[in-house]
Order: C-alpha cells, then sequence, then structure tokens
C-alpha cells in the first residue's frame, strides 16, 4: 500500500486593502482647496464645507457647537421655515456639525439640483441671521441634555480622563459648567460666527461620479474677495494629570463607568502606525484580549474597547467599559492582567494573523466609495497628515512583528503610569 504524501497547508495571505490614493486638488480663484474623490455609479453628489471653526478657536465656551447648530435655523433671506422648506423642496439633505477641531456641512444632492443646492449651502454657511427665538429654544435643548448627561456615568467618565489628560483650561480637556449658558448670547454666536465662517478659512471636499462637475458651481459662490491661507492652530498648553485614580461619584448610578489611560503620541510619531496594531490587539475589535477576557469569560461588560488617537499637540490611549459597581475593580485587575501578558509574551503567529486581516477589512471598509473615502481623507486633511499616510500603515500592518508589538506595550502601556478614572456611585 503506498504511503500518502502529507500535504501542506495552504499559504496565509492577508487581504488586499484595496487601491488607496490621495485626491485630486484643485483650486478656486481665491486658492479655496477643492479635494476630488471620484467614484461609484449613482447621480448623487457629496460636498463637504470644513471650516476652521471648532472648539479650540472659542473665546466663549460652546459658542462653536452654538453658531454651527444655528445654520439653518434662518438666514438673512428666508425664515427658518422657509429654509427648510426650500431644502427639503431640492431633494437634498444638509447635516452640519462642529466639533473639537473643526467645524462642517455636509450637502448630498442629485447632479440635476446642484447650483440651486450649492446657492443655499453658501447661504446657510455665510448669512444665518441667528433669531433669538430659535437660540433660546437651542440653548433650553442643550441644558435639558447637559443636565441628562449629569447622571450618565459614561458622560462624567469621559469627561474627566480627558480633563486629566488635557487640563482642565485646554478645550480638550474643558467640561462644560450649567453657568456657561448664561454666555452664549447672540452677539457672541454672531462673533464667532463672522470671524471663522468665511470661504478663506475652509476647504471643500467633492465625492461622486463627475466631482469635477461642481468647480464652476463652487467658483460662483465660494471664491470669494479675500484669499485663502492655511488653518493656524492657536497653541494650546496641557497640563496632564500624574498618574493615579480619579473617582467621580454619580449619586444613584448602579454602573460604573471605567477608563484607564496615557498620554500617548501624535500622528507624525514614528510609532503611530504600530501603537494602532497594538491596541487593535488588546482592545480595538471584537475579538480583542479584552473582549475575550472581560465580556466572554468574566462577563462583566457588553462591550470594552481601546482606543488610540490623536488631537492637535497630544496623542492619548484609552481603554473605556461600563460595569456594575461591584465590578469595577475586578475589571480594572482584568485589564492589567492582559496589559502584563502583553508586555511580557509576544502575540502569536496566529492572533497577529487575525488582527491583521480584521484590520485589512476596515480600511477598506473605509474607502468603500468616494463618501466613505471622502471621510478617512478628512483626518489627513485636518491634522496635516502626509498623502501616503494610509499606505504606510497598510505595511506596518503587513509586517509588523511579535517583538516590536510586545516593545510598543512595554513603551506606552506601563499600568504604573496610568490614569484610572471611575464615575459610579461609591
Amino acid at each position: 500500500m503506498k504511503s500518502r504524501r502529507k500535504m501542506a497547508p495552504p499559504p496565509i495571505i492577508t487581504p488586499s486593502a484595496g487601491k488607496i490614493s490621495f485626491p485630486d486638488v484643485m483650486r478656486l480663484g481665491n486658492g479655496v482647496p477643492v479635494y476630488l474623490l471620484r467614484g461609484g455609479t449613482v447621480d448623487l453628489i457629496r460636498i463637504e464645507f470644513v471650516l476652521n471653526a471648532g472648539q479650540i478657536m472659542e473665546e466663549t465656551h460652546m459658542a462653536a457647537s452654538v453658531a454651527n447648530a444655528m445654520l439653518t435655523e434662518g438666514t438673512i433671506s428666508h425664515d427658518a421655515i422657509t429654509l427648510n422648506d426650500l431644502i427639503d423642496s431640492t431633494g437634498a439633505v444638509f447635516n452640519h456639525t462642529a466639533e473639537k477641531d473643526t467645524a462642517s456641512l455636509v450637502v448630498i444632492t442629485l447632479s440635476r439640483k446642484l447650483e440651486e443646492v450649492t446657492e443655499l449651502a453658501g447661504e446657510v454657511l455665510f448669512h444665518p441671521s441667528f433669531p433669538e427665538n430659535e437660540l433660546r429654544m437651542l440653548k433650553d435643548k442643550k441644558i435639558q441634555a447637559f443636565l441628562t448627561g449629569r447622571q450618565k456615568t459614561s458622560v462624567i467618565g469621559r469627561e474627566q480622563f480627558y480633563m486629566a489628560l488635557c487640563g482642565k483650561e485646554n478645550p480638550y480637556g474643558r467640561i462644560t459648567r450649567l453657568e456657561d449658558f448664561d454666555a452664549l448670547t447672540a452677539a457672541v454666536t454672531r462673533d464667532f460666527h463672522s470671524r471663522f465662517y468665511r470661504p478663506e478659512n475652509m476647504y471643500i471636499t467633492v465625492s461622486g461620479r463627475e466631482p469635477e462637475s461642481a468647480l464652476p458651481v463652487l467658483s460662483k459662490f465660494f471664491s470669494g474677495s479675500r484669499q485663502w491661507h492655511k488653518a493656524e492652530i492657536p497653541p494650546l498648553a496641557f497640563e496632564t494629570s500624574p498618574p493615579g485614580r480619579i473617582f467621580a461619584e454619580v449619586n444613584g448610578s448602579v454602573q460604573s463607568a471605567v477608563r484607564m489611560g496615557w498620554k500617548g503620541i501624535t500622528r507624525d510619531h514614528h510609532d503611530y502606525h504600530g501603537l494602532q496594531v497594538a491596541n487593535m490587539i488588546l482592545g480595538g475589535y471584537f475579538g480583542s484580549r479584552l473582549m475575550r477576557n472581560i465580556r466572554e469569560e468574566k462577563g462583566y461588560t457588553y462591550g470594552i474597547h481601546s482606543v488610540t488617537g490623536a488631537f492637535h499637540g497630544i496623542g492619548f490611549i484609552v481603554i473605556m467599559t461600563e460595569v456594575a459597581n461591584e465590578y469595577r475593580e475586578e475589571t480594572l485587575k482584568e485589564i492589567r492582567k492582559e496589559i502584563a501578558g502583553l508586555r511580557k509574551n509576544p502575540v502569536s503567529t496566529d492572533e497577529l494573523q487575525t488582527v491583521r486581516n480584521h484590520f485589512m477589512g476596515e480600511i477598506a471598509r473605509m474607502f468603500d466609495g468616494p463618501f466613505a473615502s471622502a471621510e478617512a481623507v478628512r483626518g489627513l486633511i485636518d491634522y496635516d497628515a502626509d498623502h501616503d499616510y494610509y499606505s504606510r500603515l497598510v505595511s506596518t500592518i503587513e509586517t509588523i512583528t511579535p517583538e516590536k508589538i510586545k516593545e510598543l506595550f512595554n513603551t506606552y502601556f506601563n499600568p504604573d503610569e496610568a490614569i484610572e478614572v471611575i464615575a459610579g456611585a461609591k
């Protein structure tokens, strides 16, 4: 009887994240950059107007978010009802948000309605009227949301961590107080808007099947008289708290928000991409070490995650979860245990391959179509990252070794240097 030849296992192949390229850049007459992302088959165009008008530009707390929220509450030409009826009649979608670093207006429209919708976008961005009645109603809603948030351990835990990381006077760490709402007047809101909502203080992304078709229309409505200039970020002072425990009492809560974190590194650091992979192993996806231990084995929580990211001038690493009050110390103990294991032992080849596959899938989803690509590219523009950022990330995912991951955990995940935050009942 002939012996059977032992078959070699098939080679393990890391899936491709697909082609990732930086978009073409055109400029309007006044120099405003317009990033063009081509793709898709649907006759829709997505335009995002991004302004250097986020929280870091505030002199009065919440002025950025209120100014942005009021954009569609009436303009000098139309009251709120008429304005929103006009937007609805075009079939377009207007979404506007203000974040820590920037503010934006996203418009999605049919190509044949492009000029009409773009004109409305210009009216909304540059000519809001800030009517007193709508401003008062918005403030009332914000106050109610603020008071509700005071009872949520997740909100308190997040606030306390970023205040400890950045400092209470830093815009990234500032915590809203009830008395802050008194300063939010129409005059303050108009002043913030007049200083930062200008064509020369913005860039534009256009994504869709034929994004270049939007250029003549954008030139018509957004080529202001002043020349565009690169966004200037104000100098920020960071006062990171020393390592240790911070407890924030939330009376009557049955659960506690648990945070453990560190000051991290910014996107231009040579370890930043490797740190993304290390974080994925620890708590960055459903099959991570923390999820397997604390959710699946211990049953302490429905979900636990870790994130590593960066603002302007400072990076952060944070592990976050919510557990019943009686499990918070055990949860922190198990977090330390998982970190200690990764600091002591290299990850296995199989685990690293699983993480590689998952990460590549995540990147592929980020660039799945022109609309998603526009959102991914924003992170590069806002933080002045290199155009090959994602290509270098893919290279790191493909080549990083277990030994390098162990080194990263020993460098950046020292439990003795961590800030621990618990928000819950005593």
